[in-house]
């Protein structure tokens, strides 16, 4: 827990220092109060209580209490106070990193997972600073102080106090580490519930549609079966360990009676001396219950601490330098390969160059390798063989957070927050200007849809945009390219959901507003990718043709059969039986 806390607390550690002194203040003022109590049971069988003798120990509980509950606040509020900063900072510095790992990792990490960590596990590190780590730091110093107390009242005591203690201490570890491994599998079934849960409400049309809601669907019902299950296990598989320690812990008092009353017998200890180990042994007995349960509970939550470092040590992408400025966009593949898994190759020995200022087509089959080139530049993954350039420099010496400022993408599959339409275009420039957000709308020819609206451009969509249409997403996801007005623009068939008119306007303001930029588009439709300055034909990851509209059909290979196939279908009329066309 100590490791963690250094790790993932930081510099801030240190502000856990008052908080902890502080805790063990108050062990020390609480065993203050169980001598108070001695005193006034030495007092009673002597004979000598007396008014003012209560009136002194009255003002001394007052005042001991009096000093607990300043420490207890300060300490408290010091912790509560410390524990959202830091969570606050894990949630950012976690978000921070996976943005910077490949897209790998959110393949072989559901979105079960990734939400645990973002909120369960963080708020659960939350929970150890905030209330276990001064819980477990009072109960250990108390039980040292009472040991301590034990051996100078009676070294025998001490002893027999002590051998109890160890006797009960490895079902105390053993329920900790039970609880440790049982949280993690908890937490993976919490995981694969969130999972589906998230599936549930994203695919529900389909769901509905095919009967599958509720416990008919299956994949959900197992998964809180399972997490029924193993709640149920974690439960009862620390329990007897926990109870074993604690029914060793509770004859503490019994013995100390049975040692008590012999040592008092043979005359090696006083009436006040078996006072005295008659009360601490009731308080020690007290402190090692409250041990039985924050253990289990310290190393269950543990976990979270463990997820949070698994994914804090997946490595981000490398470079050399922080701030490079590119002033040339000239893009280069040099002898490209590219593989998701080990030997499962995508793109093979793929080269070619997109000047700046020019439009380079991809098409090719699907599966072809189109979208992985657009994915490579912007460098959601890493090589596995060959370099990509910008400018002459080698994209792997580049921030990738500098990179992408010298991109606007737009991708066939658009995610909108949920937020206002003016936030979501003004992602693509955040400094813009309310009149730059609406041209940029115009452009991209969504500025009518919206103000129709009620609210117009503060109109909120759903998460997702699922207020919106496919086109009408695709078209605000257009604006918001157009807002950043970057010097790269990469497309992915961003055309693919618009109606006829509405294609030609857009491509108008992308000729215009594409101007001297380097553009790789993705695309099928043949009015799209003729007028490109260079179209590359990719076929299983290699490219098979490149060259312009013309040179492609002067080769009469995969390109001038597909422009042909695209001819027919323009001529394609229904017939109806009596001869007529319906179109």
């Amino acid at each position: 827990m100590i490791q963690y806390i250094k790790r993932l607390v930081g510099e801030d550690a240190k502000k856990l220092i008052c908080p902890i002194a502080l805790s063990i203040l108050d062990s020390l003022f609480n065993s203050c109060m169980y001598g108070v109590m001695l005193f006034t049971l030495i007092d009673l069988s002597n004979g000598e209580f007396s008014g003012q003798d209560l009136l002194t120990y009255t003002l001394v509980l007052a005042g001991i209490f009096v000093i607990r509950c300043v420490l207890q606040a300060i300490s408290f509020t010091q912790a509560q106070c410390l524990g959202p900063q830091v969570s606050r900072k894990l949630r950012l510095e976690v978000g921070n990193h996976i943005r910077k790992l490949n897209l790998g990792f959110f393949t072989k990490n559901s979105i079960g997972k990734l939400n645990s960590v973002l909120l369960s596990d963080i708020s659960d590190y939350e929970v150890i600073i905030t209330h276990c780590l001064c819980d477990f730091i009072k109960v250990v110093s108390f039980t040292v102080m009472s040991l301590l107390f034990a051996f100078v009242i009676n070294w025998k005591y001490g002893l027999v106090m002590l051998l109890l203690i160890v006797l009960a201490l490895p079902l105390l570890l053993k329920s900790g580490k039970v609880s440790g491994k049982k949280a993690g599998q908890l937490r993976k079934t919490n995981q694969n519930v969130i999972s589906r849960l998230v599936e549930y409400v994203n695919g529900i049309k389909t769901f509905r549609l095919y009967n599958l809601t509720g416990s008919k669907f299956a994949r959900l019902n197992h998964e809180l079966q399972t997490l029924r299950k193993d709640s149920i296990s974690s439960e009862i598989a620390v329990m007897p360990l926990a109870l074993s320690f604690y029914a060793i812990t509770s004859l503490i008092v019994p013995v100390t009676l049975i040692m008590g009353g012999y040592l008092y017998a043979a005359g090696e200890i006083e009436i006040v001396r078996f006072l005295i180990i008659l009360l601490l042994s009731v308080s020690l007995a007290n402190i090692m219950g409250a041990l039985s349960s924050i253990y289990p509970q310290i190393k269950s939550i543990t976990k979270a601490s463990e997820n949070i470092c698994n994914v804090l040590d997946e490595k981000p992408f490398s470079f050399e330098e922080e701030k490079k400025q590119l002033t040339s966009f000239d893009i280069a593949f040099s002898k490209v390969d590219f593989a998701y898994e080990k030997n499962v190759p995508i793109l093979k020995n793929v080269s070619f160059e997109a000047k700046q200022g020019t439009t380079t087509a991809l098409i090719g089959p699907s599966g072809s390798g189109k979208t992985t080139i657009v994915s490579l530049l912007a460098r959601f993954w890493d090589t596995t063989g060959g370099t990509i350039s910008v400018g002459g420099v080698d994209i792997k010496k580049i921030s990738p957070d500098v990179l992408t400022k010298y991109m606007a993408i737009v991708f066939q599959e658009v995610y909108l927050l949920n937020d206002t339409i003016m936030n979501n275009i003004r992602i693509g420039r955040p400094e813009a200007t309310d009149e730059e957000v609406f041209e940029a709308a115009k452009a991209a020819r969504c500025h009518e849809f919206i103000t129709k609206m009620e609210k117009g451009y503060e109109t909120v969509i759903g998460e997702g945009g699922s207020t919106l249409s496919g086109g009408e997403k695709q078209r605000i996801s257009i604006a918001r390219a157009l807002l950043k007005d970057a010097p790269i623009v990469l497309l992915d068939e961003t055309t693919s959901n618009l109606d006829a008119d509405n294609e030609k306007d857009i491509q108008r303001a992308f000729d215009r507003l594409m101007k001297e930029k380097t553009v790789l588009v993705i695309a099928h439709r043949l009015n799209t990718i003729r007028n490109a300055d260079n179209i590359l034909v990719l076929e299983k990851g290699v490219i098979k043709e490149e060259g312009t509209h013309e040179q492609l059909l002067a080769e009469q290979g995969w390109y001038y059969g597909i422009c042909q196939e695209q001819e027919k279908a323009r001529e394609w009329k229904i017939k109806s039986d009596q001869g007529g066309c319906f179109a």
